[in-house]
């Protein structure tokens, strides 16, 4: 089974801050696959797609971004993305595609497990991932690689979500 993802904009009022949020949620069906989810060091943003890196390797290929995700993520949240990675398998039974957002966390196309990973129902991982916008994503001088970032788990994280706090 495939890696599955999402990403989403939280409206800054929703959360109490100044600023909206724009998020990278990766999932798998199950408890094997989630142990091959890899820790994402740095993402590279080429018009309305975005490629994560972890270190200086490609990581899952490029995923599509909504426009309002990739303002957010360069005009609010200071050229980053909230990355979180689930550690309990997502539900195999609901639709884990990408969403097209345009009305923040509110919109309809969302997965259903979003839900349950905003109420802290999936134990996830969740770390501030910095962002570079270029033309090519095979150009290694416009990537922004942080060396410096864990490649595994829980060091990884700068948050740990325990199921139900």
């Amino acid at each position: 089974m495939p890696i599955h993802y999402t990403t989403f904009v939280m409206p800054g009022a929703a959360m109490g801050m100044p600023h909206d949020t724009p998020f990278f949620v990766l999932g798998a069906e199950s408890e094997e696959e989630v142990g091959s989810i890899p820790a994402v060091t740095s993402l590279h943003r080429t018009g309305n797609h975005m490629t994560p890196y972890s270190h200086a390797s490609m990581v899952l290929g490029e995923i599509p971004v909504t426009d309002i995700w990739a303002m957010t993520s360069t005009e609010q949240y200071d050229s980053r993305a909230k990355v979180v990675i689930l550690r309990d398998p997502v539900p195999v039974d609901i639709d884990t595609k990408y969403a097209e957002l345009t009305e923040g966390i509110l919109g309809p196309d969302l997965p259903p497990w979003v839900g349950l990973v905003l109420a802290a129902q999936i134990r996830s991982y969740v770390r501030d991932v910095p962002m570079t916008v270029g033309k090519d994503v095979n150009d290694v001088l416009s990537i922004g690689i942080d060396p410096s970032a864990p490649t595994t788990f829980p060091a990884w994280a700068q948050q740990v979500i325990p199921p139900g706090i």
